[in-house]
């Protein structure tokens, strides 16, 4: 008899540690999906920004050289001509 007691009480403490343990990883998943959704949106944002500043860059590039077909130069706009790194052999 005391046999049959010590294991079932091995085995109501087996099942609750089951349980503890389901509830810890369960809030341990939604906790790193969370973090990866986090993480998701946030590069998303920053392609869809580089994205935007890249066709920003390309009308830009395209007015410039439609404007130097009409002039023996190119116009560089000055929020443009501030980013430029110039080489130093040239």
């Amino acid at each position: 008899m005391k046999k049959r007691i010590k294991t079932k009480h091995q085995h109501h403490e087996e099942i609750i540690r089951q349980q503890i343990e389901e509830e810890i990883f369960q809030e341990k998943n939604v906790f790193f999906e969370k973090k990866l959704q986090e993480a998701t949106e946030k590069y998303l944002k920053r392609i869809d920004y580089l994205v935007g500043a890249n066709n920003e860059l390309m009308r830009e590039l395209t007015l410039c050289e439609k404007e130097s077909t009409h002039k023996d130069y190119v116009s560089i706009p000055n929020k443009v001509a501030d980013c430029i790194v110039l080489e130093e052999n040239f």
